[in-house]
């Protein structure tokens, strides 16, 4: 009996520009910090600054816009360290996440860092809510949104009515949705959805 040919496959994943373009972003947030321990400087991450006083209204874009301010984590910072170790291991799983062309919730990824550090009984997390503000930390470091760290949050809202969408190639009709109407999806890039009809006076 003949023996079955099988083909081995790569498993090489497509990444798109937007993927090449975040990598790019977490890998010139890691080498900063190599380079500053080169150059025997202590390493650390400058975060901007999410405070209030660090906003301002943009009058001529009418939007409220981040500031200038930063805040920086060093490693050896008593203070600091663990959100410094944090904040790499965000980066870091995000990275893993393009590399591999997988998707997961903010609480997947929160499962996927949780370990205990190696030779200590100290956790990388706690909780969820510990995890959640790093995640954050890491979207306006990086200048990304949290769906091109190929991450998202549980879907929230719905829409019914007349307007038309293509989600994932699927033609949908919110006028014939029923009572529960269209399940507004986490990740709603061009990409994923895109309108095709709207007579919709108010959305």
């Amino acid at each position: 009996m003949a023996k079955k040919k099988t083909t081995k496959t790569s498993g090489k994943v497509s990444l798109t520009t937007k993927d090449k373009k975040t990598l790019g972003s977490i890998r010139g947030l890691a080498d900063s910090v190599v380079q500053s321990a080169e150059r025997g400087r202590a390493p650390h991450v400058d975060i901007p600054s999410r405070s209030l006083s660090n906003v301002r209204f943009n009058q001529s874009k009418r939007i409220i816009e981040m500031g200038t301010g930063k805040s920086r984590r060093e490693l050896f910072n008593l203070g600091q360290a663990r959100s410094y170790m944090q904040t790499l291991l965000v980066g870091s799983g995000c990275k893993q996440l393009i590399e591999q062309g997988k998707t997961t919730s903010i609480r997947g990824l929160f499962y996927l860092l949780k370990h205990t550090i190696e030779g200590t009984s100290e956790e990388t997390f706690d909780t969820q809510s510990e995890c959640d503000p790093v995640i954050e930390d890491v979207e306006v470091s990086l200048d990304s949104m949290r769906e091109e760290l190929h991450l998202y949050a549980k879907n929230a809202g719905a829409m019914v009515g007349p307007i038309t969408l293509v989600d994932s190639g699927d033609e949908i009709d919110c006028s014939r949705m029923g009572s529960g109407g269209y399940s507004i999806p986490s990740i709603v890039e061009e990409e994923i959805v895109q309108f095709k009809k709207n007579s919709a006076k108010f959305v």
